[in-house]
């Protein structure tokens, strides 16, 4: 084993560890704990989107396929009284099932082609729950959808308290990033990225570039249903607007945040400076 793995090993444990106690260390307070929570489920909805962008496509309908699952669990929850352990699942399948579907046409787009349909698919999805009023709400979207409680052993977890869903969050959100990490590591992972750096090139060695493409989006998008139906359940209301492109925007930003954080830094003045900036580097070699 060598130091590097070592070293990731020790970041890993330690990220662990600070997860773990945040709620002591920020002394359980309540503003802080929401922060926590929103960020944990950002974290889950930016990492199920890295998982496409393994295959080299970016998706703008991630937020919709985020709302299937937010959608399904709810409504299971206040029309047919399905409690989010069970409604949970049953709306990533679906959100799975559909991206499963649409993702055969998808996949057969490429470069700024496959940007264009999967923003109008996001929006599709959108405009259906604006559209289908008595079942999914309207504009007005989905209200009074409780939080679970658990019954364990006599003893009773509701998770209508911030301190509790942080836990129940971090634990899903941890086995969603888990897996896809182990992915990333087996064979599968290399075969995506062997897609994302020349897919032509994949397909002369056998492998089946097709088949992975819908594969890797059906099981991005079950993930990121999951993510949806633990905002709504933490949310407790949800709307058309809550999963429209501004979500998969905010979510390609966290996966490029570093990106983004060293451009404000080191170029305040935008992109358009780095032409005088290389102008003034060579005058001082000259020189």
């Amino acid at each position: 084993m060598g130091s590097g793995e070592n070293s990731t090993r020790y970041y890993w444990a330690a990220l662990i560890l600070l997860a773990l106690f945040f709620p002591v260390i920020c002394s359980f307070d309540k503003y802080l704990l929401h922060v926590a929570i929103t960020v944990i489920l950002n974290v889950s909805l930016a990492t199920s989107m890295w998982l496409i962008w393994s295959l080299g496509f970016i998706s703008f309908a991630h937020a919709g396929f985020m709302g299937i699952g937010a959608y399904g669990s709810a409504l299971l929850l206040t029309k047919l009284g399905i409690p989010m352990w069970y409604g949970m699942w049953i709306g990533a399948a679906i959100s799975g099932a559909v991206a499963l579907v649409i993702s055969v046409p998808l996949m057969r787009t490429r470069a700024v082609y496959f940007f264009m349909a999967s923003w109008a698919v996001g929006e599709v999805i959108k405009r259906n729950f604006a559209y289908f009023r008595e079942f999914f709400g309207g504009w007005n979207g989905v209200f009074d959808i409780e939080p679970p409680v658990l019954a364990l052993a006599g003893l009773e977890i509701n998770f209508a308290d911030r301190l509790s869903y942080y836990y129940l969050a971090l634990l899903i959100v941890g086995m969603i990033v888990l897996s896809i990490y182990r992915i990333n590591r087996s064979r599968t992972g290399m075969i995506y990225w062997s897609i994302h750096e020349n897919e032509l090139l994949a397909q002369h060695i056998g492998i089946n570039v097709f088949k992975h493409k819908v594969m890797c989006f059906a099981v991005a998008c079950f993930l990121a249903g999951l993510t949806g139906a633990l905002y709504a359940h933490y949310q407790t209301y949800i709307s058309p607007k809550s999963f429209d492109i501004w979500k998969s925007e905010f979510a390609l930003v966290m996966f490029f945040g570093v990106i983004v954080i060293a451009s404000v830094v080191l170029l305040p003045g935008g992109l358009e400076t780095i032409p005088d900036r290389v102008r003034r580097v060579f005058k001082r070699f000259k020189s």
